[in-house]
């Protein structure tokens, strides 16, 4: 049965999970700016648990999961807290493109890989939880619910697509006409790549991520992969037939390998190691886009995330470069 969340006290909330507090606090002072359109608020949306209702506009702004924290920032705001990423290349947990828009603010950053931090997030008081790219289970969204009022994915877990990010947090911070501006822009900006590269039009993409010890072949409903499709690059018919019913991505055995070929293959090599683990493997190696020249390495995790579940400020990241380089075969 459906709930509807409300915005609790945070004295209320407080004292319900008193046990749970921590030290933790954030670095970023609190955004008092008022930027929701006039009329936009108060806003109820659905979701996966149920509905949250949003009275106000939010200040104190918590993000966990896969860069909820893209939208926020481009909407104007700025989060108390935020997930923290670690990989070649960040040396602060902070992705380059919410980085610039940060400036010299530093919210508290989160780590939830092993679970939902509620302790850190229940000490930084905050008037909304934003979740929307996520994996957060019910019984996390009904503890987090008891923090403040929380946003979790529409319908299934990590499966949001950045249209659909920006279009809720939009309503969530009551600027779902700006929100739906940067959508258009940013899919203004895709069409100009596309009519931009003409030749790769209709040809076919294997996207994987892995090293010498397995590789993953992503699906047509991927983010990265319908991303791609919007530049007119088709699934290679092997890449396809692995992934038959499943979504999201699937594992490449070593005698699968020969099925990977394709017009274009980019591989995700967060760490720099996979791909010459791979070229050592003779399976992989002599993949005729691989002996071409035809494979595109997206080296560090920015330019992997850029694109693993892509926003309207990863896409200009990173995006226009991997064109060029597709550009160039």
């Amino acid at each position: 049965m459906k709930s509807t969340t409300r915005i609790v006290a945070a004295l209320a909330a407080i004292a319900l999970l008193a046990g749970c507090q921590s030290s933790t606090e954030s670095t970023a002072s609190e955004d008092t700016t008022q930027l929701a359109e006039t009329g936009a608020l108060p806003v109820t949306v659905d979701h996966a648990y149920g509905s949250t209702t949003i009275e106000t506009e939010p200040q104190r702004i918590v993000t966990i999961g896969w860069n909820s924290q893209d939208s926020v920032l481009a909407l104007g705001k700025t989060p108390v807290a935020m997930e923290s990423f670690s990989g070649a290349g960040l040396e602060n947990g902070i992705l380059p493109w919410d980085e610039e828009l940060l400036g010299d603010v530093e919210p508290t950053l989160l780590d939830s890989t092993s679970g939902v931090p509620f302790e850190q997030i229940l000490a930084l008081e905050p008037d909304v939880i934003i979740a929307v790219v996520s994996g957060i289970t019910d019984d996390d969204y009904a503890r987090l619910s008891q923090i403040a009022p929380t946003i979790p994915f529409k319908e299934t877990a990590w499966a949001t697509t950045w249209q659909e990010q920006m279009s809720t947090i939009g309503s969530v911070l009551g600027q779902p006409k700006r929100a739906a501006e940067l959508i258009e822009e940013t899919d203004d900006s895709i069409a100009d790549l596309a009519a931009g590269s003409p030749n790769l039009n209709g040809k076919t993409l294997t996207f994987l991520s892995g090293n010498i010890d397995g590789l993953t072949n992503y699906c047509a409903d991927d983010g990265r992969v319908i991303l791609m499709s919007q530049l007119g690059l088709k699934q290679s018919a092997g890449s396809a037939e692995l992934c038959g019913d499943t979504q999201g991505s699937v594992t490449a055995s070593r005698e699968q390998y020969n099925e990977l070929d394709a017009d274009v293959i980019v591989l995700n090599d967060a760490s720099g190691q996979g791909l010459p683990g791979l070229m050592g493997d003779k399976l992989f190696a002599d993949l005729p886009a691989v002996k071409d020249g035809r494979l595109i390495q997206q080296l560090g995790l920015a330019r992997v995330m850029a694109l693993a579940s892509p926003t309207s400020l990863s896409v200009k990241y990173a995006f226009a470069e991997l064109v060029s380089k597709m550009n160039g075969f």
